[in-house]
């Protein structure tokens, strides 16, 4: 009731500043939503909140502008449903509380070092499963070759990157470059697509630069361009102050463009050429642990009342074992399932190393016509291919893959860091970064199974406007668990869905589409205020 209050409150001043009347009566300034008529007390909405003030009593709340969607606002119509309560910090004898175990007991190491990414999980451990995490590593970390009678045997015909951690430094996500090219911290994947995300004909989803002789790869590079980006506050806060203010990077905001470099196959005249970034790895195998029905019951309270957050699910997915289960992985959630899911897939389409689930080359029937047209000899590849790894070392990977613990978070007792998770909840931050979860049961590694878990995400795409535009404009919400060690661990603290962002404040600054009214309520807050929520962030 006093959130709703507040909420009444926060509306009768706009109205009040539009020059209309807070209930019946109003004018030509004001109207109000027809839902809203049934509630009693609320206020007459003006017309200036609107993006399109012709919309009038029929406008839903998408038309209502990012910087009228007050704090009160956010907690009916984008934290209606949302546990806004904490978790303990501490336990009743002193000990460290739930708060401090992101992974969940089974999933959580205190670790911060810069090897707090690789560590095997509590339940790898209990499981007497280090062995195998072991020798599932080496796969991540080894560089493959081309020779398939050679240990890591069976790189090519075309390829992206020799090994798994050039694209996951320190076990995390990579960082932002300008040369593609570029064999380790380079994590970009990229597309040759058409505007409405389609892959061109002929080309690989995950474009292929390097290739074993006599092969040819699909182009010889992709050339990456940084651009300047100023928003319509003149990248400054409302206080005047820049953004970055303080840092090399004062009051400046980059983009990343790309073309494709000498394409071996035909394009479209509309092609275009969109890069993405990898994913940080660590804590995915409980992700996995979350089930499908809890995923769409957060879909569901999104869409079940009005507001501005309206999270897309992936699509059902049929599995290699002929369940359907639904698709929650990668930036566009078109993968189901970690056995057939990111790590699985993309130690196949980085190296084109075949095993028993993907026997056939990564490769199209528009590349082999091509080499065949130049003359060159492509009857090795039609050939039933060996397993160049083989199940048992497969078998391995995904339990290291699954294993990875999640760092514990870090300083939650710091005034600080408090203030900083009372405003992620306050400016609507949780309506997507979904803090808690509780795992299903999990065979996969039973450990993970009834686990309650935080990693801040609702496994679910959002439309990030316009301004982020890539393949998509949409994307999941990715996890935040972890992400106040990427400069320990991985070097760098560039994040978003193609390293745009060069730290959490950068980050909150490309929240566009969905995500706006969290951004200009970021925007609105003190200095330190937005350090406060930063210092929060970096602490899990």
């Amino acid at each position: 009731m006093k959130n709703f209050l507040a909420f009444v409150a926060a509306l009768a001043l706009l109205a009040a500043a539009a020059g209309c009347a807070p209930d019946g009566g109003g004018n030509r300034k004001d109207f109000m939503p027809p839902a809203a008529a049934k509630v009693e007390g609320h206020p007459r909405v003006p017309l200036a909140a609107l993006k399109d003030p012709r919309a009038g009593a029929g406008a839903g709340f998408g038309n209502i502008r990012p910087e009228f969607v007050a704090k009160s606002c956010i907690s009916c119509h984008v934290n209606r449903g949302v546990d806004t309560v904490p978790p303990p910090h501490k336990t009743p004898d002193g000990k460290r509380g739930p708060a401090y175990y992101l992974g969940g007991k089974s999933g959580t190491v205190f670790t911060a070092t810069s090897r707090a990414f690789e560590q095997p999980s509590p339940a790898i451990v209990e499981a007497g499963l280090e062995k195998r995490f072991n020798a599932g590593e080496a796969f991540f970390e080894g560089n493959f070759v081309e020779d398939s009678d050679m240990p890591f045997g069976g790189l090519g015909p075309t390829y992206m990157k020799t090994s798994c951690i050039a694209c996951h430094p320190g076990y995390g996500r990579a960082r932002r470059t300008a040369n593609f090219a570029e064999e380790y911290g380079n994590g970009y994947i990229a597309t040759v697509h058409r505007p409405d995300g389609s892959v061109a004909e002929g080309y690989t989803p995950m474009l292929q630069i390097h290739a074993v002789k006599p092969y040819l790869p699909y182009a010889r590079g992709v050339k990456i361009e940084w651009r300047e980006f100023v928003d319509r506050h003149g990248n400054r806060y409302p206080d005047g102050s820049p953004y970055n203010a303080g840092k090399p990077t004062e009051g400046k905001l980059v983009y990343p463009t790309a073309d494709i470099i000498d394409p071996l196959l035909p394009l479209p005249d509309d092609y275009r050429v969109s890069i993405e970034s990898t994913i940080g790895i660590y804590g995915t195998g409980l992700l996995d642990a979350i089930s499908d029905e809890s995923i769409l019951g957060e879909h569901r309270r999104q869409h079940s009342f009005s507001g501005p957050v309206k999270g897309i699910r992936g699509k059902w997915i049929e599995e290699p074992d002929g369940s359907r289960r639904l698709g929650k992985f990668t930036w566009h959630c078109d993968r189901a399932t970690l056995g057939n899911g990111p790590g699985s897939n993309g130690i196949y389409n980085t190296t084109n190393v075949t095993r028993k689930d993907r026997p056939d080359l990564y490769a199209t029937p528009q590349w082999l016509a091509k080499h065949e047209e130049m003359g060159i000899d492509t009857s090795p590849l039609k050939m039933r291919k060996i397993e160049e790894l083989s199940q048992e070392d497969f078998e391995d990977f995904m339990v290291w893959h699954r294993g990875l613990a999640v760092p514990a978070a870090r300083g939650l007792d710091r005034p600080e860091v408090q203030n900083g998770q009372k405003i992620f909840y306050e400016i609507g931050c949780a309506g997507c970064h979904k803090p808690e979860w509780n795992t299903g049961f999990y065979p996969p590694l039973p450990g993970y199974s009834n686990q309650t878990i935080r990693p801040y995400t609702d496994m679910l795409m959002h439309d990030m406007g316009e301004e982020n535009r890539g393949r998509f404009r949409t994307f999941r919400t990715p996890p935040l668990w972890g992400r106040g060690l990427m400069r320990k661990t991985a070097g760098h603290t560039d994040m978003f869905h193609d390293l745009r962002a060069r730290d959490f404040e950068e980050a909150v600054l490309w929240h566009f589409g969905e995500a706006e009214f969290a951004r200009e309520r970021f925007r609105e807050l003190s200095a330190k205020e937005r350090s406060d929520l930063i210092e929060f962030l970096e602490a899990l």
